[in-house]
């Protein structure tokens, strides 16, 4: 085995890094708006159907500059972003929808969620359980910390709970780091990996459960690549695969570490704010929300993959959108590194 090192890099923060409230956002001004309606307008007037817009068709010459500076912080910064300021009130459903893909489509390549297809996502509250028969989007109840299934997630904030619905980050190269320092066995069983519960989103025919073990922490071109589900990992014992006491501790452990307060960054997601987040650098909770008469929480979700980023390797589209997936190198993790990355 090689010598596991320390990551030591801008994906390595903690809490005590953001001391000031929202300092991490970014907010658009009246000139970066007007591009917005403009770009609006002409995507409609050339029937370009959201789902389908590029960067191309939402031209933004300011704002442009803005969404290259999330990118930035994505690839190579702290991994999340965070802008403010979109006057979602003023839009119909719709365009909001097509105003998300737009700048997101400055950001990467919009992809499916869903073995069905679906491109954007209502996160609200349908009175759903959380299970292994049913997607976290559709639940008021608390997600724990987790990746989603594709490089970068986005969501557009267009309403906020009564109460609750915090969004909660840690930088997954400072939970590695500690993992290296306090707990090297359970990082070796969390490189190992884990089957993963499909959730009823698996063509028919095909199995439930993931085909081969995905590793919570990998290592591609000597970059940190994560994929984490603690609740998919443990739903597997619904089709007869049980976890050793070994692997129940070390994911025990796990979420300890991403539990400890200094680790996490909170995020109050106020109607206008649009986050963005690197899955293979960022754990994301939520926590339980309850809505109201006047207030009721919704978000547009939205995954999209960067091919030209230097952070490469499998994402969970295979498990949910197998359609969509891209597998660049799935059968071939670098779970150990003899220098730290760069």
């Amino acid at each position: 085995m090689n010598e596991v090192t320390t990551i030591n890099d801008p994906s390595v923060w903690t809490a005590a890094d953001f001391p000031q409230a929202r300092s991490w956002v970014r907010d658009l001004d009246d000139d970066m708006i007007a591009e917005i309606d403009a770009a609006l307008a002409s995507v409609k007037a050339a029937s370009i159907p959201w789902h389908a817009i590029t960067h191309q068709d939402f031209v933004l010459p300011t704002a442009s500059r803005l969404l290259a500076q999330m990118a930035n912080d994505l690839e190579s910064g702290p991994g999340f972003a965070v802008a403010a300021g979109l006057p979602v009130d003023r839009y119909t459903r719709d365009d909001n929808r097509t105003i998300w893909c737009g700048i997101s489509a400055h950001i990467g390549r919009i992809k499916a969620q869903t073995h069905k297809g679906d491109r954007i996502i209502d996160v609200v509250d349908l009175d759903k359980p959380y299970s292994h028969e049913s997607r976290g989007y559709s639940s008021n109840a608390l997600l724990p910390f987790h990746t989603d299934g594709a490089h970068t997630a986005g969501l557009l904030c267009l309403g906020e709970a009564e109460t609750g619905g915090r969004s909660i980050i840690v930088s997954a190269s400072a939970v590695y780091n500690v993992l290296v320092a306090e707990h090297p066995d359970a990082l070796a069983i969390l490189e190992r990996g884990f089957y993963h519960h499909r959730r009823g989103e698996q063509p028919e025919g095909e199995s439930p459960l993931s085909n081969e073990r995905i590793p919570v922490f990998s290592f591609f071109s000597d970059l940190l690549h994560v994929m984490y589900n603690r609740n998919p990992i443990e739903w597997v014992e619904h089709e007869g695969v049980n976890l050793s006491k070994d692997e129940v501790a070390a994911l025990d452990t796990l979420d300890a570490i991403m539990a400890r307060p200094q680790m996490q960054l909170h995020m109050d997601m106020r109607a206008g704010d649009m986050q963005f987040i690197n899955n293979f650098v960022i754990f994301h909770s939520r926590t339980e929300y309850q809505d109201s008469e006047h207030k009721r929480r919704h978000l547009l979700r939205i995954w999209l993959e960067t091919p030209e980023s230097r952070r490469t390797g499998p994402t969970l589209l295979d498990l949910y959108a197998p359609a969509e997936a891209q597998r660049r190198g799935a059968d071939h993790f670098d779970t150990h590194r003899e220098q730290p990355g760069t």
